[in-house]
């Protein structure tokens, strides 16, 4: 590794990509803040940009040879491609370690292992046929565990009764010194009753924010939810609860102390941790993200995979059930150690001398290259290199549990920490930019969207102020928000302000904005962001894989 520092490698990345290196004050020389002027006959067309793009195939080469085997045969027997099977499994995998293993950088930097990932697709492009592959599995290790939690509730119930039948006794103790006038003795330890059951669960397909709760105390490394269509959770988040479940599931990705406050009862969770997986079709993703940006989608790897295109035949390479996930997943669900008074050992997994090296300079890398982005592919980019850490712990269990080796893992290589950031900047930040695009990049971008469309779709010639704040808007801005955004449609060369000037008798000029023909001549872009040879890949001066 070469050792510069980040501004350096920063420099040395934006010659190398073509542009110009960044002042002080974070905008590129000779243009201010780097953004291109627009006129009436030359309008900004990247707002119209609503297409997927050609988008990178899912680079299966990170993976060892066994694992790359393992997705395409189980990927050919579901008939779609290997990111429909590749992401969830990640997805699910992360989420059964969790807290289990923690990534460690430094002592003062650690991640843990689950992960959010999410498939875009139109129905019928092969989202829940992947998501299948592992959902199946997870569903047969649970039914193979009923015996153990059979016995597990037998003995809850006998603890249960025997707190109850403690109480009891020492209640009548209480009432008779009470009587005699003696010191009424303590309530002895085993007398707490120990609340009701709940189960052990890997995964949940929905929940109220109690139970999950719940889930949490009984499993306290982590669950997963596990649904074919997020768009429902994500739009109903804070609708119903006053922004306090929008503020749970923030904080499920990050595994922190949490305590649910509902019906004067208080569920103090350990470690909130949640991974999720699931689909999500195009428009019903655009309404699960639009409004404030709260981050939520900051924390989703985003894949919208190639929908399958030629017949691949009937073929039995796959069981309905494959063995090596189950074995994978198995694997990963014991990874949890507890002590003697069943609370969880915080254990860690620590990169070894070549793969801090490796992740020192990415982050050297990322912490520049997110001050070149602004809105919410900002937002999603800034936390490139958490996604980086859960990927390089999720991908050390994934390989090791298709091995025999009964060791566990003592440590993250230089390959595992290589092949998260390939998935990270090869696959996942093209992925992300092309969904974020169609949120937008950010609430301003999204309003000038929903306009120029909205004009579109009415062929309107020209548009009043309240035209575009209530019909075109919802009345999601005020008027001098509206005004704002009008003015930044004119720069962007959509939109020409006419004012007509008061009549004979008076009142105020007539504000309208005439708007460019070219919205309804010029077609949509025909990609959002083509693959290509990633800056990171040229500043090193390699290829990844």
């Amino acid at each position: 590794m070469s050792g510069k520092t980040a501004d350096e490698i920063a420099d040395e990345y934006i010659r190398k990509a073509g542009r110009k290196p960044r002042t002080a004050d974070g905008h590129t020389n000779g243009k201010g803040d780097g953004k291109e002027a627009h006129s009436w006959d030359d309008p900004d067309i990247s707002l119209l940009d609503d297409r997927r793009g050609d988008l990178p195939r899912f680079p299966l080469y990170v993976f060892s040879e066994k694992l790359q085997r393992l997705i395409k045969r189980t990927s050919k027997g579901a008939g779609v491609t290997p990111a429909h099977v590749a992401v969830p499994l990640i997805g699910v995998t992360s989420g059964v370690i969790g807290f289990a293993r923690r990534v460690k950088v430094t002592r003062s930097w650690l991640q843990s292992c689950t992960c959010w990932t999410v498939l875009i697709g139109y129905s019928g492009t092969g989202k829940t046929p992947g998501l299948n592959v592992t959902k199946r599995a997870v569903r047969q290790i649970e039914r193979l565990g009923r015996e153990n939690e059979l016995k597990r509730q037998c003995e809850h119930e006998t603890k249960r009764t025997k707190a109850k039948a403690s109480y009891d006794k020492w209640k009548a103790e209480v009432e008779e010194a009470v009587e005699n006038g003696t010191p009424a003795p303590q309530m002895p330890p085993d007398a707490v009753d120990p609340g009701k059951y709940v189960p052990v669960r890997l995964a949940v397909a929905d929940g109220t924010v109690e139970r999950l709760a719940e889930l949490l105390q009984a499993r306290p490394h982590g669950i997963v939810l596990l649904r074919d269509e997020l768009s429902a959770l994500f739009m109903n988040m804070s609708r119903y609860s006053g922004g306090q479940d929008d503020e749970f599931w923030l904080e499920a990705w990050n595994g922190d102390h949490y305590n649910v406050e509902r019906m004067n009862r208080t569920l103090a969770i350990d470690h909130l941790l949640i991974g999720m997986v699931g689909g999500m079709q195009p428009d019903k993703m655009v309404k699960s993200f639009e409004g404030d940006l709260d981050g939520k989608y900051a924390r989703v790897l985003f894949t919208w995979p190639d929908e399958p295109t030629t017949w691949q035949g009937l073929n039995n390479d796959a069981d309905e059930i494959d063995a090596d996930i189950q074995n994978i997943l198995s694997r990963a669900n014991k990874l949890a150690e507890y002590d003697a008074d069943g609370r969880l050992i915080p254990l860690v997994i620590s990169l070894d001398a070549e793969a801090t090296e490796e992740f020192a300079q990415f982050a050297q890398f990322a912490q520049q290259e997110k001050n070149a982005l602004e809105g919410r592919e900002r937002e999603w980019f800034a936390k490139a290199t958490a996604h980086v850490m859960r990927l390089a712990g999720t991908i050390t269990y994934l390989e090791w549990g298709l091995t025999l080796d009964l060791n566990k893992p003592d440590a993250i290589t230089r390959a595992t920490i290589s092949a998260a950031i390939t998935l990270v900047l090869k696959y996942f930040w093209p992925h992300a930019r092309a969904c974020l695009r169609q949120i937008g990049l950010t609430e301003k971008h999204a309003n000038a969207r929903r306009a120029l469309f909205w004009m579109r779709a009415k062929d309107k010639q020209e548009v009043s102020r309240e035209d575009i704040r209530r019909d075109a808007l919802s009345q999601r801005l005020d008027a001098k928000e509206t005004t704002e955004l009008l003015t930044s449609l004119c720069t962007s060369g959509w939109l020409r302000e006419e004012i007509t000037p008061a009549g004979p008798l008076g009142g105020k000029p007539v504000r309208r904005w005439l708007v460019n023909p070219i919205l309804f001549k010029h077609p949509v872009a025909e990609t959002a962001l083509n693959a290509e040879t990633h800056p990171w890949e040229r500043m090193r001066g390699d290829e990844v894989g």
